[in-house]
């Protein structure tokens, strides 16, 4: 249950940060979806890595 609630922190934070990011002028759609994918997939990627540890 844990790692479900780290998970939606995560997702929750990085959807945060893509809304602070578009409110300060820094980012057309088409960046903030790659911004998204490329946060959201780093996230996963260290989730995996964490289970090996």
């Amino acid at each position: 249950m844990n790692r479900n609630i780290s998970k939606d922190q995560h997702v929750l934070s990085v959807i945060q940060k893509a809304y602070d990011k578009g409110q300060q002028g820094n980012m057309d759609t088409d960046k903030m979806i790659d911004w998204l994918k490329q946060e959201l997939q780093n996230g996963f990627s260290l989730n995996q890595s964490e289970k090996a540890l």
